[in-house]
């Protein structure tokens, strides 16, 4: 089971109300994703804030889209997303992150695309969870009062060191 040390780790923080995560200051999703780093997890960055086709790019080859379909990149599909995230190439460790910088970008561009591809890492997660391996998610925006409805059957949830509007600067 688990022990109060388990609780003090870095990733319980993350994991406790989902996998997915949301970070405003770029500094407070450097030191989580150095935290993680230390438990041994991989880390994957992707920009969301370069455009639609560059996004799609960085996120194929997170997901060694190529490898998995023998074709790439990922065109956008979210039913094909979530397909690719049935086969995350998680490291030995079976711990990965996948940090989406500059999210506000993506939500810029399609609102409800953005929704749907933190909606399938959430869901996707949890079916990870279920084969022993962990998949966390950190998002980062620079848009202070960004919303995200419930994913997954849950609602991301701001980082703990921003919890409160104020650390935001609001």
């Amino acid at each position: 089971m688990f022990t109060d040390a388990d609780m003090d780790r870095a990733d319980w923080d993350f994991l406790q109300n989902g996998a997915v995560t949301l970070f405003w200051n770029p500094a407070v999703l450097g030191a989580a994703k150095e935290d993680l780093r230390q438990l041994g997890y991989e880390v994957a960055e992707v920009a969301c804030d370069n455009g639609l086709p560059n996004f799609l790019m960085q996120l194929s080859e997170a997901l060694h889209w190529r490898e998995q379909f023998g074709y790439g990149p990922w065109r956008g599909n979210l039913d094909a997303l979530n397909d690719g995230f049935g086969e995350y190439p998680f490291a030995n460790t079976g711990r990965s992150v996948l940090a989406l910088e500059g999210f506000h970008g993506l939500v810029s561009i399609d609102r409800d695309f953005a929704h749907g591809v933190l909606d399938i890492i959430e869901s996707r997660a949890r079916y990870h969870l279920l084969l022993g391996k962990v998949l966390i998610c950190l998002v980062q925006t620079d848009d202070n009062r960004y919303y995200c409805a419930p994913i997954g059957c849950r609602s991301a949830n701001w980082n703990r060191r921003e919890w409160l509007h104020a650390a935001r600067g609001l």
